[in-house]
């Protein structure tokens, strides 16, 4: 009898543990993303912005995102490079996520004072990434607001334009480090596009 609760007892002790952990994420479904959000000074000049562009509902956005600490990043040359053509580097960011279904409303914040709104990545067949971002002009402080989508595959960098802003893209399945807990080789089972798209970098 006193085995019988015993037993009950450790039940109930491993249920309420594990509510407070949260569900456990494979590995397989972990991507490593790196984004470099980028504007175009002067871009989109000769272009018809509404007067009030509305604003992104900031109470959808679960936190703020941010780099993972000494996170790689494989996008410093490009960033480095849109630099020295003077183009405004707002947001370089390399994360770990799983990414949620194409039904969540989980979006993430990012920028700062002149380029914030939101950010998400979900995932159907394909990975998603899509923005609700409000970019205000340096000098006369108009605020332009960018939804922008675009479907992705990993492996690959992708470039998404805008008059005013550009956006690098990449993701990659992250890779356990051999050797660790509950480390396995990720399969290769992400469906791919029947064309999968150039990545073409800005000029």
């Amino acid at each position: 009898m006193n085995t019988n609760r015993s037993n009950l007892h450790f039940l109930a002790v491993l249920i309420v543990t594990l509510s407070l952990v949260g569900p456990v994420v494979a590995d397989e479904d972990l991507y490593d993303f790196e984004m470099v959000v980028f504007e175009r000074p002067g871009g989109g000049a000769d272009e018809f912005w509404p007067a009030e562009p509305g604003e992104p509902d900031r109470e959808a956005a679960a936190t703020r995102l941010e780099s993972l600490p000494g996170g790689p990043k494989v996008l410093g040359p490009e960033a480095y490079t849109l630099k020295k053509k003077g183009l405004i580097v707002h947001e370089h960011i390399a994360w770990r996520q799983a990414p949620p279904d194409r039904n969540s409303s989980r979006w993430y914040s990012i920028g700062s004072a002149r380029l914030n709104g939101l950010v998400r990545v979900t995932r159907g067949r394909f990975l998603h990434l899509e923005t609700d971002l409000v970019l205000n002009d340096a000098n006369t402080s108009t605020p332009y607001r960018i939804q922008l989508r675009r479907r992705m595959r990993s492996g690959e960098l992708h470039y998404v334009d805008h008059p005013k802003l550009g956006i690098l893209i990449q993701a990659e399945r992250h890779q356990p480090v051999p050797g660790a807990a509950g480390s396995e080789q990720a399969p290769d089972g992400e469906p791919k596009p029947a064309q999968p798209a150039a990545a073409t970098r800005p000029g």
